[in-house]
């Protein structure tokens, strides 16, 4: 050790020149003014412990051999320290000093050892001087030793009002570290309530993106379903033969009219889902009767080189889930791998994944999806690159429905595939839907497929602003009653003081709603008791339909299939009574 300086303590004045000393050393190796503190503070302590426990002792400040390190010593030769163990590890706190003790003073150096006996104590602190600071070499050695000996203090005081500085100094960057949290505090609480705007933004935008597709839907479904009856109309030859080319034009149109119905619902269902307003109408069914159905509805879909094949686990439970939005799913998936898939397979398989929930592949020996696309034929509208997949290419909603729907039941939807050996997705679902339901989805026992005039030349009131939608109606409807036709909801009621025989009525008219036309015919005493059907494209919600209670049924202009359409209409008339069913099919 390379001693600098020695202070024998024998009272408060030499552990205040102990402190002075140890800082004016500190700051002649090149400590910081903070770090100079912590050690003048360490030296305080331990010094003031000589003092009280052992009536004085003596300080040795210096460098260690390597001159890397400030060492101090301190040695007593009082009956040294019973319990210093419970005191180095903070059991017992000294009542004396500057409240730091002997566990804070270890806390301030680098290194902190403590030998004590019946004989007395000695501790050895240091701190390794700063990488920064100037090499200390004999010569300057010698300068701090001649250096210190003129500047030890012979007022004690002098120390105490250096230390009061310390003090005030600390207290002014306490106050100026409060002072900065607290102005993070208020950029904290500015950012929390940007993040609840931007919430409350999305929010909005969700609700603003599922009204505005929800109205958008109305007005596209109705010319969509008009388009796509009255071309059926043509394929049928209901008004005569058409040539070849004839033939293959009317064809597009119908099949384009179908493939927009179907991206208008599908987007419409995702807007419903992203707004939490779809609806779960749980019912208990048997897996092997949905597939099977599935497999009658997908079968005249299968290419020509392409077997569709059903595998399913025998001891498979019965769900109690939303059957419409499982089936909607699997439609998707194996709509999806037909498009594809050139030759080969596609085999639907269901299996029970222990007691809880049940697993849905879908396999194809398609062209397959490559590592980097898993993800994103999830997301919407994304298309992959059509050198991969060359034959067809989709709308990009069918697959983010699905998983939406999957999520939407509790389970979840996955791929598990290879480039070019085929894909295979991964639909599980709780065996009992847990989530909120919206009530039973109930489907008629009978459906009419035809229907006759129950009172011979009945006459129906069509109230409908869509001069399309009215043309199907008459259409279907003219050759067994007299059917008459309003464009408004206005003339709709003046018509309607005619009592005729039924009234079809649409929701969504610029005058009046299909809404306030029921309310107004249901409190008219002359035109309360005319059967209404109300015939829409809109898609209602719960309490839609709860202010059209009073109609004897409520159809709707979207479904994709005609003789669905027809089958609804003929029953509603027969609800409505005047009709007699003559042609039924038992559901």
């Amino acid at each position: 050790m390379i001693e600098l300086g020695l202070i024998d303590i024998r009272g408060e004045d030499d552990v205040v020149r102990a402190h002075q000393t140890t800082r004016t050393i500190a700051s002649q190796l090149g400590f910081s003014t903070f770090e100079q503190t912590r050690i003048a503070t360490a030296i305080s302590e331990i010094a003031r412990n000589a003092l009280t426990y052992a009536s004085g002792g003596a300080v040795t400040l210096g460098l260690d051999d390597t001159r890397e390190q400030f060492t101090i010593s301190v040695l007593d030769r009082g009956p040294g320290i019973p319990d210093l163990e419970q005191i180095l590890a903070g059991e017992r706190r000294s009542t004396t000093g500057l409240g730091v003790g002997m566990p804070g003073a270890r806390r301030l150096m680098d290194s902190f050892e403590v030998e004590s006996t019946p004989a007395g104590t000695r501790v050895e602190m240091a701190k390794r001087v700063p990488r920064r600071a100037p090499k200390v070499d004999i010569a300057r050695v010698g300068n701090m030793r001649s250096q210190l000996a003129g500047q030890l203090a012979d007022d004690p005081t002098q120390e105490i009002r250096r230390l009061q500085r310390d003090v005030a100094e600390r207290d002014a960057r306490i106050v100026e570290i409060t002072e900065e949290l607290t102005e993070t505090n208020r950029g904290v609480m500015a950012l929390h309530a940007e993040l609840e705007d931007r919430a409350e933004y999305q929010r909005q935008a969700v609700e603003l993106r599922t009204r505005l597709l929800s109205e958008m839907g109305h007005e596209l479904r109705t010319p969509l379903h008009s388009i796509s009856t009255i071309s059926q109309f043509l394929i049928d030859r209901l008004d005569g033969e058409l040539n070849a080319e004839q033939d293959k034009q009317v064809g597009i149109i119908h099949e384009v009219a179908e493939t927009l119905t179907n991206y208008v619902n599908d987007l419409l269902d995702l807007a419903r889902t992203d707004a939490g307003k779809a609806p779960v109408h749980v019912a208990t069914f048997s897996v092997d009767a949905m597939l099977k159905t599935l497999r009658r509805i997908m079968q005249p879909l299968v290419p020509p080189r392409v077997q569709l094949r059903l595998v399913i686990d025998p001891t498979l439970p019965r769900l109690t889930t939303d059957e419409h939005k499982v089936s909607q799913v699997l439609r998707n998936l194996v709509a999806n791998a037909f498009k594809f898939t050139e030759r080969g397979h596609v085999v639907v398989r269901a299996r029970a994944n222990g007691n809880d929930s049940v697993i849905f592949e879908v396999e194809d020996t398609g062209v397959g999806i490559s590592e980097e696309n898993r993800e994103l034929i999830f997301r919407e509208f994304a298309q992959v690159d059509g050198s991969t997949q060359p034959r067809t290419r989709g709308s990009g909603l069918g697959l983010p429905l699905s998983r939406r729907l999957a999520h939407l039941l509790g389970g979840g939807l996955e791929i598990v595939t290879t480039s070019g050996t085929g894909s295979t997705f991964r639909l599980e679902l709780p065996v009992r839907y847990a989530g909120e339901e919206s009530g039973p989805l109930r489907a008629p026992d009978i459906e009419v497929v035809a229907a006759l005039p129950a009172i011979r030349e009945s006459r129906i009131l069509v109230i409908d602003d869509d001069l399309a939608s009215r043309y199907v109606l008459r259409r279907w409807l003219g050759d067994r009653y007299v059917v008459d036709e309003a464009e408004s909801g206005q003339e709709g009621l003046r018509l309607a003081q005619s009592r005729p025989s039924a009234i079809f009525l649409d929701v969504i008219m610029p005058d009046l709603t299909g809404f306030e036309v029921l309310e107004r015919l249901k409190a008219d005493a002359v035109t309360c008791d005319i059967p209404v059907v109300v015939y829409t494209a809109l898609t209602l919600g719960t309490n839609d339909r709860a202010r059209l209670a009073a109609a004897v049924a409520v159809l709707r202009k979207s479904t994709s299939s005609r003789v669905a359409d027809r089958a609804a209409i003929e029953a509603a008339l027969v609800s409505a009574g005047i009709a007699i069913p003559v042609e039924t099919h038992h559901g």
